[in-house]
Order: C-alpha cells, then structure tokens, then sequence
C-alpha cells in the first residue's frame, strides 16, 4: 500500500528547525560577546524564564518542530509552528519597544521560513488567521530591521573615540556649547568624543572648517574659537558636503533618542577624571583650581548616562551644595546659558 502524502517528510521545514535548533543552542552556550552586535542583544542575553534562558525553550521549540517534519505529521507541524509565530510577534514586539536584538532577529527569521515552507491546511477561516499573523509579524520584523541598521549606523565623531567616558553633542552656534568646550578644554584627548550637530545652514560650513583644522592637530576649542570669531566658507562638493549632513543627521538623530530637545548634551559613563574634578586623593580641588564659572543664565538640559539628566544643583537627586563630587564639575551645574526651544528646530540655541 502505497504511503500518503500526508506522512512524507517536510524537508523544507526540517531544515530551517534543524537551522534553528543548532543556533539557539550555540547561543546559549556562546560567550555573550559573540552574540552582543546590538544594544537588545545585551539586554536580553541573560534573559530567563523559570530559570532557563529563552535560548534552550527555543532549542527545544525547533527539535520539536523538526520531529514533526521529518515524519510528516503536517497538521501538528502547521499548527506548532503557528504557536511559534505568534510567540515570536510577541518577542518582536516588546524589541520595537525596548531595542532590537540581531541574534532574536535570525531566530525569527527561521522561524518564518519554517511558517512558509510548511504547507497549511485548506481551510479558508485558517488561511485568513495566519495571513493576519504573518502580516503582523512582518510588519514587526521590518520596525526592528530598520532600528537595528539605523543604530548600527552609529554616530561621528569629531575627535575622541567611540568608548570614550564623556560624550559631548555640541553646536559653533550654541554659546551654552561653546562654554562646555571650553571647560573640557584641558581633558585628557581619549577621555571625551565631541560629536557635531548642526542647528542650521550656517553650522555646515563651520563644522567642516573644524574637522580640517582638527585633521591638522588644532584642539577642539581652538578650532571653535576660529570659526566663531572668523565665519568661514570652506570649498566643499556637493558630495562632501551630502556626506557631512549625513553625519550630522545620524547625530541629531542620536541625540534626539535621549529625549533632550537643547544642546549641548553631555552623556558620561562612570566618574572619568577631568582635569577641574577632584584630586587624586578624594579631596575637592580648591576654588582657585576651578574655571571660572560664566554668567549664571537658565540651564540647558544635561544628560547623564541613559538619557538622563545629570545630577547637579538644581537638578534631579542630590541637588544642592551637598551634592558630592557632581558639585565640583561645573558642566554638571546651571552654569551655562540655556538654549531657547524653538518650534522650527528640537535643539536650537540663542
């Protein structure tokens, strides 16, 4: 008697859950810097449910799955796999809120081939479910696609290096930015990165100067102080000057993701060693060693690490004079001028 087509093997899904099952079990047992390429992956590689990371329940999900293929048990296969999708739209959907994780997204796409390759049943209400869910998924899948090249993309730097302690986003036509610079103007070359932004047109040719003069050896603040006192108007094609606003769009954008609508902003990762901070010994540095502080004015928002703002006098925990160690760093405080919001632009300065 010959056998039914029903009980074939489905080499297709056998394949893609076989592919599955070998990934998430080597990413369970992988060192987590072999899977970390974006932010979601730090975040959800010790991720556990009842004690056992998800990577295992997704090992265990595909060697099911590959067992139904390989001795053709189509329906239990179609609908296994259908729970499967579902679970992952969920796990999509919490990345687009959270952030994108490279590896989750691999798994999902396996699990989507094994969606198409398996054969449904031919039946209409069924049909119109999955092709609702599959649509979901899609949709899903192509938000944290885009999230995760657009952070992939990074950000440009001026001078510094990505992994520097203190980030500083900073505009030529932003006095508030220009008083953070100059503050910075003694710190070590690898402990802060300055990232340009431009507010305006004018910003484009003064940031370019700045990167020549840069290029050249002139530091940062000398490099300002030129293009403030002296506008200039460097030659520039029109594909140098589409590269730059390239860059400097994948800065606004960066800095626009921490929520801060005024510049400058200054994100810091643990307590770097500046050169107005304390003294090697713990003791605060007396005033004489401090700059001078300008001209009190409303504060513009300072970042901390995370996207939020930096703790200070005035600002958030911990304000006031006892605020420890933040009180002698003046960039921490209301020092600066403020930059005015303008409904035309989210970071504008007066």
């Amino acid at each position: 008697m010959l056998a039914s087509n029903r009980s074939a093997p489905i080499w297709g899904g056998f394949l893609l859950a076989a592919l599955g099952a070998a990934f998430c079990a080597w990413a369970a047992i992988a060192p987590s810097e072999s899977l970390c390429v974006s932010t979601g992956c730090s975040l959800y590689s010790n991720l556990t449910v009842l004690g056992l990371p998800l990577w295992w329940y997704g090992t265990g999900a595909f060697s099911l799955l590959a067992l139904f293929c390989i001795f053709g048990k189509q329906g239990a296969a179609r609908g296994f796999v259908w729970l499967m999708l579902a679970a992952d739209t969920a796990l999509l959907a919490l990345m687009a809120l959270t952030a994108p994780c490279a590896a989750c997204l691999v798994v999902a796409a396996l699990i989507a081939g094994a969606f198409v390759a398996i054969p449904a049943e031919p039946r209409r209400d069924r049909q119109q479910r999955i092709s609702i869910l599959l649509l979901a998924w899609g949709g899903l899948f192509f938000a944290n696609g885009t999230a995760l090249a657009t952070e992939r993309m990074g950000t440009w730097n001026l001078q510094g290096p990505e992994n520097a302690p203190v980030t500083l986003y900073f505009s030529p036509s932003c006095p508030a930015c220009r008083q953070a610079i100059a503050a910075l103007a003694n710190a070590a070359p690898d402990t802060v990165a300055y990232r340009p932004v431009a507010e305006n047109d004018d910003d484009i040719p003064a940031i370019e100067q700045m990167r020549r003069d840069v290029e050249q050896g002139t530091p940062v603040a000398e490099a300002l102080r030129k293009v403030v006192e002296t506008p200039p108007a460097p030659a520039m094609s029109l594909f140098e000057q589409a590269r730059l606003r390239w860059k400097l769009l994948r800065n606004k954008a960066r800095v626009l993701s921490t929520g801060a609508d005024r510049l400058p902003v200054m994100l810091m990762s643990g307590m770097p060693r500046l050169p107005f901070g304390h003294a090697a010994d713990g003791a605060s540095p007396s005033p004489a060693s401090r700059p001078a502080a300008p001209q009190q004015g409303p504060s513009s928002p300072v970042q901390g690490q995370g996207g939020k703002p930096a703790a200070g006098p005035g600002i958030g925990p911990g304000a006031g004079p006892s605020a420890g160690q933040d009180s002698a760093l003046p960039f921490l405080s209301n020092d600066f001028a403020g930059c005015a919001q303008t409904p035309a632009s989210n970071a504008t300065c007066d």
